[in-house]
């Protein structure tokens, strides 16, 4: 678990109004990396073990038939929130809790829950911030106390937009790390949603993505192959306390083969940051190169902006 720097200590003391993220942020740098789309599994699994998250995705979410689709959707349904406008961010907030209203039901042990319980709502709020810092300590540089004090900042800011009451958001980091481990030790169950997220004959079940025209059998194959290494990134990725908490296999060789994959991704990074440092140095190339970014910056702000457009309906009159 990232434990709490000194500088990170001071949180907000009193309640605040909802402010917007910028393009200065933390977030939306780490919203946007590669490195995000690591971490994901894990935080869906540490999201689905509160009983309350799990009974809701067991009845409601299609997990199992259309994992490629739930994972884009998860994904977009925060792009109008954190890449939005200053004037249109709060009411995209609004609209994602409002779109999360209708999801209740009885589960299987005849307890009534509710998506907007606070206390699960809340949970997978939390999980985020703890995920940023690991992702940074796992596929990056640990950040420093200065970087630690803004995505503590932010993520306060992000969960008032979501709609989160005040006194569900920790003051402090030191209160956010004492609620986050009561969570897990207390709180938090091995459902059947996050026993199927963790069980490799599960992956195995992995439909083809949408539109892919590889052949059924090459993609057995390809599940087979990659299934293994997919469980031990999400297990891997997990917090410590969370894997021995729910004693989850974890041996030395998972380990090893695990550090070995963060060692491999960050060659990869590195070589593309390279190549990407040589090509600036080549007028045509450096000129090409701009043009793609701003293509694909223009790109993903016309996505956010079809994401906010069609969450705009669900905001209440």
């Amino acid at each position: 678990m990232p434990h709490a720097s000194t500088a990170a200590e001071r949180g907000t003391s009193r309640a605040e109004a909802p402010r917007p993220l910028g393009p200065d942020s933390c977030t939306w740098s780490d919203f946007g990396s590669y490195m995000f789309h690591l971490m994901r599994p894990q935080a869906f699994v540490m999201q689905v073990a509160h009983p309350v998250i799990d009974a809701g995705v067991g009845e409601h979410s299609v997990y199992k038939t259309d994992p490629w689709g739930r994972a884009e959707r998860s994904t977009k349904t925060l792009w109008p929130v954190v890449y939005a406008r200053p004037e249109t961010a709060i009411a995209n907030g609004v609209a994602l809790r409002e779109f999360h209203r209708p999801i209740k039901g009885v589960d299987k042990h005849g307890k009534r829950y509710h998506a907007l319980d606070p206390e699960a709502y809340g949970w997978v709020h939390m999980t985020g911030f703890d995920a940023s810092l690991r992702m940074h300590e796992l596929f990056g540089r640990p950040a420093d106390a200065s970087q630690r004090q803004r995505m503590f900042a932010e993520w306060q800011r992000l969960g008032r937009i979501l709609g989160l009451r005040e006194a569900d958001i920790p003051q402090t980091e030191a209160e956010y790390w004492q609620h986050f481990n009561r969570m897990i030790d207390e709180r938090l169950i091995m459902g059947e949603v996050a026993s199927d997220l963790l069980d490799e004959r599960q992956l195995l079940e992995t439909p083809k993505p949408p539109g892919s025209r590889l052949p059924d059998p090459l993609w057995r194959l390809l599940l087979r192959l990659i299934a293994p290494g997919a469980r031990r990134m999400v297990v891997g990725t997990l917090p410590a306390r969370f894997r021995e908490r729910f004693e989850l296999r974890w041996s030395r060789w998972d380990a090893w083969s695990f550090a070995a994959m963060r060692r491999a991704l960050r060659l990869v990074l590195f070589a593309l940051l390279l190549l990407a440092q040589l090509l600036s140095r080549l007028p045509r190339a450096s000129q090409l190169l701009g043009q793609l970014v701003v293509l694909d910056q223009r790109r993903e702000i016309r996505l956010a902006a079809d994401d906010a457009a069609q969450l705009r309906p669900l905001l209440v009159e």
